[in-house]
């Protein structure tokens, strides 16, 4: 069992845990350079560990749960600190996670009252992960490497983020009903196929 759920794609999962808080004590300790490093690696092994679970065909329930929240720690984390050192606007920071947070009490209220729905990323919301966690590279990049350049490709970056999070943030809104209307995993026609088949063979071995 201890295999299964500590699969390699979770192991890389978990590093992007810890990540979080390295990267947090170099960015208050402005250590700019190292920062940049961490939170590189960090980007890339959400990157790796997606893509060796693939390879690897070993997609698990711990996985498909750690992973989004790997990700939302490292962007809220990473959003106040460069919020608080003056790399990215309050305002910014508050939209970001105060959209992040409607959709997660909203999906975990829809999933007490109606039972587990399958709520997947919409393409909108990839996008605007993408640049979100784009504006947090460039806004780091830009403490440690201070110049005109950089600080256009922050300002550019925090309007595409405002757009794409505005954006989805609303697509979302607008496809909660259909969410809402679909079936929980467990009761969907597959998985109720393959309980009725499997309901002879359970009855025989309890005889």
């Amino acid at each position: 069992m201890t295999s299964r759920l500590l699969t390699p794609a979770n192991q890389i999962t978990i590093l992007r845990l810890v990540f979080i808080p390295l990267f947090a004590i170099l960015e208050v300790e402005r250590d700019y350079g190292w920062a940049l490093a961490i939170l590189a690696a960090a980007m890339i092994s959400d990157f790796a560990d997606g893509v060796l679970a693939r390879l690897r065909q070993e997609e698990s329930a711990l996985g498909v749960a750690l992973d989004p929240i790997a990700d939302k720690f490292l962007m809220a984390t990473a959003f106040l600190l460069l919020s608080f050192h003056g790399a990215l606007p309050w305002w910014l920071t508050i939209l970001v996670l105060s959209r992040d947070g409607i959709v997660l009490a909203t999906t975990l209220l829809i999933s007490l009252i109606a039972g587990y729905r399958p709520f997947r990323p919409s393409l909108l919301g990839k996008i605007s992960t993408f640049f979100q966690m784009a504006t947090i590279l460039v806004a780091v990049y830009s403490q440690a490497s201070v110049s005109t350049i950089s600080h256009a490709m922050v300002r550019v970056s925090v309007y595409l983020t405002f757009g794409f999070t505005i954006a989805s943030g609303v697509h979302y809104l607008l496809t909660l009903p259909n969410r809402i209307g679909q079936r929980p995993a467990e009761e969907s026609p597959a998985s109720a196929g393959n309980q009725t088949k499997a309901a002879p063979s359970t009855t025989s071995n309890r005889e």
